[in-house]
């Protein structure tokens, strides 16, 4: 199999523009340093530009406005971790010697939408049954959340310490990206005064509505930055059909495979860009690709241990919290800000002490088909790494004969069509799982608590608490 090395990477500026989509690629594209004429073909990365802006065939006509006619030109999609898929599956066909040099695109263009309607288009990468119920992104990402806080025995100010520790970084980081939506550090009150988007997530847990592109050169030319591993993994699309819900196995078996092609481990890893759609995903992230055990989670954190001169350096471009997260774009984008870093091309204050092996891990829908890429410096040495010796630890639930609420959240900014707040759980019994709306007092709203269920009505199930009486003599 052919090495490949990355030729030339960059990137556009993110946020809210008035460009058009085609305008912001060019705008990324402008920024190489790279002869399109050597290029042999184009992969171009979209989510759902059908959606947002009512275009389709559009790889073509990408390649037209970019005066690459004639050129073969393909569009990839995997929801969320589309950018990250564009660069895998362009990859592939260099590895395989179908082509020598390849450019490859990924953008989105979204804020010309208001939220409701945009959060709607994002859902639809849901679960059909679990949308019906009204559940959103935010909402699936606050019940995975609030499960992982049960489970890890994290009260509510610890895990509110955890969240905002992820959101400061990523805002402290952002604010040295001459590329990033926010530039702007956050304090303690900031994030506690923000807006609760679905308990517990507030609005500096979520990463923003953006547009931006990202463009890349890949080649099988030896260049100074080899990527050396790629993995990818899927999973159920229904949350409520997997048997673990806080950790995510597509993101498991992408690291285990990127790690196996790369014959290295997670102790080589010198730093890491991870998808951060959520605060919380950062933290899983880190965890399923194996940089760091569960147990020591909190004390990373609080230690800063993710800081520039820390063990591990996560996100150090501000993540897609602070950079933004144009959703056809990020996965590419984090594999663009690696290189940036391991060549020295952004602020002094975002490159770590050590930069010569870096990960990056992609998010495509609610953890249903991501993807994990290593990079490494062409002069640096690694040491090899047997991955049968990587292991993860699993958190089943109690498998109880009664109807429990297994994790839940309260969504105050539901999708279009839907009232707020909207009271959504999850619930199990012998370890089969559903979604429902709740209904009753917010107080009774607890993992573990037992429900029945009210009513059925358009294939959406209402539950209800069950109420325990006393017998007074």
């Amino acid at each position: 199999m052919n090495r490949i090395y990355i030729a030339d990477a960059a990137l556009s500026k993110f946020g809210k523009s008035k460009d058009s989509l085609v305008d912001i690629i060019r705008e990324a594209v402008d920024n190489l340093n790279f002869d399109l004429k050597d290029i042999d073909a184009i992969f171009l990365g979209l989510m759902n530009p059908e959606g947002f802006l009512g275009v389709g065939n559009i790889a073509s006509y990408v390649a037209d406005k970019l005066g690459l006619s004639g050129k073969p030109a393909v569009r990839v999609e995997t929801a969320s971790s589309t950018g990250a898929a564009v660069l895998f599956y362009a990859y592939a066909t260099l590895a395989s010697g179908i082509y020598k040099n390849v450019l490859v695109l990924a953008a989105e263009k979204m804020t010309h939408l208001d939220t409701p309607k945009t959060t709607k288009l994002i859902a639809e990468v849901i679960d059909p049954y679990e949308r019906k119920v009204g559940v959103s992104m935010p909402s699936l990402a606050a019940m995975v959340t609030n499960r992982f806080a049960y489970e890890n025995k994290l009260n509510i100010i610890k895990l509110q310490n955890l969240l905002f520790a992820v959101a400061e970084k990523n805002h402290y980081y952002g604010n040295f990206n001459e590329y990033a939506q926010f530039r702007k550090i956050i304090t303690k009150e900031d994030y506690l005064k923000s807006k609760v988007i679905s308990a517990p997530l507030r609005l500096y847990d979520c990463s923003p509505i953006s547009d931006g592109a990202a463009a890349m050169v890949i080649s099988r030319v030896a260049g100074d930055i080899e990527i050396i591993g790629v993995g990818q993994g899927t999973d159920k699309q229904a949350l409520t059909k997997r048997e673990y819900i806080t950790h995510f196995e597509s993101t498991r078996k992408a690291a285990k495979q990127a790690y196996e092609m790369a014959g290295i481990g997670p102790d080589s890893i010198d730093f890491c860009e991870i998808h951060d759609a959520f605060t919380p995903f950062e933290i899983t992230g880190l965890i399923d690709t194996g940089l760091c055990d569960y147990k020591k989670i909190y004390d990373f954190y609080l230690k800063k241990e993710c800081y520039k001169d820390g063990k591990l350096p996560v996100n150090l471009s501000g993540g897609l919290k602070s950079r933004g997260h144009p959703v056809g774009a990020s996965g590419l984008a984090q594999v663009v800000e690696c290189y940036r870093i391991m060549t020295g091309r952004c602020d002094k204050n975002i490159i770590p002490k050590k930069s010569d092996v870096a990960l990056t891990q992609s998010i495509g829908g609610l953890a249903t088909n991501n993807f994990v890429s290593i990079l490494k410096r062409k002069s640096s040495i690694v040491k090899y790494f047997n991955i049968e010796g990587l292991k993860f630890e699993d958190k089943k639930g109690q498998d109880s004969k009664s109807l429990r609420i297994y994790t839940y959240t309260i969504l105050n900014a539901p999708p279009e069509g839907f009232e707020s707040p909207l009271r959504v759980v999850m619930c199990e019994r012998e370890g089969k799982k559903f979604m429902a709306k709740y209904h009753g007092d917010v107080k009774d709203l607890k993992i573990d608590k037992r429900v029945k269920v009210l009513s059925k009505a358009d294939g959406v199930v209402t539950v209800t608490p069950v109420k325990r009486f006393s017998l007074r003599r």
